[in-house]
């Protein structure tokens, strides 16, 4: 059964570049989050040459006449696959590292909104099933375009859920204190949902705060996908509180409360 030996080995490679990111950590500022904050309704895109200063590498420097006329996203780095649109800024050194500090910090959420949102679509509670779901694995057809087909082959897992379970469906970042006043002293990133939903192009447009939920999906339910699976085939049949089932999953199976 080949499918039976391609999770095993899915799993090593996840696992693999899970360990990479798990030893960097990042200061976390108010100057951080408020340029990673997402730019105004109407604000104008603009794409900008790389600065060598942020870690843009030579490959990138040659891409980026190319870059620059079209607006297409053309590099070698993560967010190359993930978006069609570079606008604004080049990806820099600097703001992965800060994308994965913020996603750290938001990982809870973000697991328990993929997770139940993931959940609502699956046939059934099978262990199987929910592996299959976590997994994200997708077929898209050919479209001809090839920034979209290069986007779409590598769409999956958390490359696939953070658009389609989060960006797509209003989901997006903003200091607590500003959406929970109750929390006057908070100035840390939350998850917030918005009441509109962005365009598809606007979703495959890359920026830094949108890397954040990517962080924040792969620290969770990629790297505990196994784990997340077994653990709510086995508990939620017993009947409950799906979303306290899904929340409780994530902070201890996916560890994201530790």
């Amino acid at each position: 059964d080949a499918f039976a030996f391609s999770r095993p080995a899915r799993r090593r490679a996840r696992l693999t570049a899970a360990m990479a990111w798990a030893w960097r950590s990042v200061a976390w500022g108010m100057v951080g989050l408020a340029a990673m904050l997402p730019r105004p309704a109407g604000a104008e895109l603009q794409t900008f040459p790389p600065d060598p200063n942020d870690g843009i590498t030579d490959e990138m420097i040659d891409f980026d006449e190319f870059n620059r006329k079209q607006g297409f996203a053309a590099g070698v780095t993560g967010e190359f696959f993930r978006y069609k649109h570079v606008f604004h800024k080049q990806p820099s050194d600097k703001d992965r590292e800060e994308a994965i500090g913020v996603g750290t910090q938001i990982r809870c959420d973000v697991c328990a909104v993929i997770v139940e949102s993931l959940l609502r679509r699956v046939p059934d509670l099978s262990e199987d099933g929910i592996a299959d779901a976590l997994e994200g694995n997708a077929e898209y057809e050919k479209t001809g375009d090839h920034v979209t087909d290069r986007m779409l082959e590598h769409k999956k897992g958390c490359n696939k859920h953070f658009k389609d379970e989060l960006i797509a469906e209003g989901w997006t970042i903003r200091v607590c204190k500003d959406v929970y006043p109750e929390r006057v002293e908070d100035t840390g990133p939350c998850l917030w949902r918005d009441s509109g939903k962005p365009s598809g192009t606007a979703v495959d447009a890359y920026e830094v705060w949108k890397e954040c939920l990517f962080y924040a999906c792969e620290q969770s339910v990629s790297r505990f996908s196994d784990s997340l699976a077994e653990h709510l085939a086995a508990a939620l049949p017993r009947g409950g509180n799906r979303s306290e089932i899904v929340r409780a999953a994530c902070e201890t199976v996916a560890r994201c409360g530790a």
